[in-house]
């Protein structure tokens, strides 16, 4: 594309993508459901059933996390692209100040109800986690080395953590790749990087999950994708565009059917561990471009107005539903029954999100808007 028709493209966009909202709901309440999968005791009724349904097979809060991983690597790295081909240049306090805006709020507030507020109400004996490694983002390496937290409102918190890790490192890397001219090469050497990493270390030191280095891989692939869809985006259409209705359809229902029963059909053998997350991440790069970019789609997320409303506050249903859970918990008291535990918990963590947002949040996020060098 010629460099001034591009420029002028860009400056057209406003850089929202409207089917996304939809799908950061999904992988919020992804979590959410494996965590309430939890509290479903053996002896309940359709027990079995009922959990592999809300964990996904088992594994809905990891695919969960791992979509907000890859997610997040395309809007941010698609987002520096934009702001270094408008200005030349990546301003990268103002781009530091904007993450601490959107996320240091809810996060510390959580903290503070986490480690002071609901030990009042709920006596779980001493609690293992950090208070200082948590403060200082840095619980995804309190999990390897002390395990999981007593109080388990703290153990949504790592993953922010990874994410506020790669923000800062991130731009920097930007930078030095587009100086040097070598974003795609070297971006493809990180990922190559965090999964030998993974492969090698991850497993025995409880770091697979948990570490940045394991985790790198989900936000650099969505940074590649970022990379394709800002600078090639006439052949990423192309391509995704000979992708028909029908044949569309037919990846979904093979690839989550796949991956809903993968640990069924692969869970044996020694090597699954380390191979899980290849089939979901692949899905969820089609998902985003699928999504963002054909127009053979069978549907598209930005139409289901709820899931795009839900989407909007997804980072207030992530960080505060095992809050919403433990309040409907204790409602509940001796007489937990999981039928009552879905909607009274989904209804405490969608008020406590919303007035999160609307009351708390937006505050800060229109002070977020006065560092935003694009819109």
């Amino acid at each position: 594309m010629d460099e001034a028709k591009h420029i002028m493209e860009i400056q057209k966009k406003n850089l929202y993508f409207e089917n996304l909202d939809g799908w950061r709901a999904i992988a919020a309440f992804a979590v959410i459901f494996a965590h309430l999968s939890y509290q479903i005791k053996d002896h309940e009724k359709f027990s079995f059933a009922l959990k592999a349904i809300m964990s996904f097979g088992g594994v809905g809060g990891r695919l969960g996390v791992i979509f907000f991983f890859i997610l997040s690597g395309f809007l941010i790295t698609y987002l520096l692209f934009t702001e270094n081909k408008l200005h030349s240049k990546i301003q990268i306090g103002s781009f530091y100040l904007r993450r601490v805006l959107r996320i240091w709020p809810l996060y510390y507030l959580t903290l503070i109800i986490g480690f002071v507020i609901l030990p009042l109400f709920k006596d779980l004996g001493p609690e293992n986690a950090s208070p200082l490694l948590y403060s200082l983002f840095l619980a995804n390496f309190d999990h390897i080395y002390n395990g999981f937290p007593t109080l388990n409102t703290l153990g949504v918190h790592w993953s922010v953590c990874v994410e506020e890790q790669f923000y800062i490192i991130w731009p920097l890397l930007f930078w030095l790749m587009q100086k040097t001219k070598s974003f795609v090469g070297l971006t493809i050497l990180l990922i190559v990087g965090s999964e030998v990493f993974f492969v090698f270390s991850g497993i025995n030191l409880k770091a697979g999950d948990y570490h940045l280095i394991s985790c790198f891989k989900y936000l650099a692939l969505g940074g590649l994708l970022a990379n394709w869809a800002f600078y090639q985006q006439e052949k990423m259409v192309q391509f995704i565009s000979s992708f028909s209705k029908n044949l569309t359809l037919a990846i979904y229902i093979f690839c989550l059917g796949f991956i809903f029963l993968q640990h069924k059909i692969l869970g044996h053998f020694g090597f699954y561990p380390f191979i899980f997350h290849v089939v979901p991440s692949l899905f969820f790069s089609f998902v985003i471009i699928e999504q963002n970019f054909s127009p053979n789609s069978f549907f598209k997320m930005g139409k289901f107005k709820l899931l795009t409303w839900l989407g909007k506050i997804s980072y207030g249903l992530y960080l505060t539903h095992m809050i919403g859970i433990n309040i409907a918990l204790l409602i509940l008291k001796d007489t937990v029954n999981i039928w009552y535990l879905i909607p009274l918990s989904l209804f405490f963590t969608i008020v406590i999100s919303y007035l999160s947002y609307h009351y708390f949040e937006a505050y800060f996020l229109k002070l977020k808007k006065s560092f935003s060098k694009v819109n």
